[in-house]
């Protein structure tokens, strides 16, 4: 829905990549990341406050969807995890490049 029915252009960059639903239904985190060097990438806020516009819509459109008695409250998180595998692989190349010049 995020990608296919909301109008902001940088949110087609956008992936849902996990979802957090409280035990009682009330509430739930979506973690989402952004296309590394795209205009979403470089607009985290501008993104962030997209998504926080459109939870209602979103909120709305599930409650249709879905066959609930409650449909949680949605909070956007920006899930960090492939910026921080990303550098931790940037790293380990770093140090392999160093080993390589000392002939091992």
């Amino acid at each position: 829905m995020v990608q296919s029915e909301l109008r902001d252009p940088r949110l087609a960059w956008v992936s849902i990549v996990g979802v957090n639903v409280s035990p009682d239904l009330k509430s739930a985190r979506v973690y989402y990341s952004c296309m590394p060097g795209t205009e979403a990438d470089n607009e985290r806020d501008e993104v962030q406050d997209s998504l926080e516009r459109a939870s209602g819509y979103l909120h709305r459109q599930l409650a249709r969807r879905l066959s609930l008695r409650a449909v949680p409250h949605l909070t956007f998180v920006y899930d960090e995890s492939l910026e921080q595998g990303d550098r931790i692989n940037r790293l380990l190349r770093s140090l392999d490049d160093d080993g390589e010049d000392d002939g091992q």
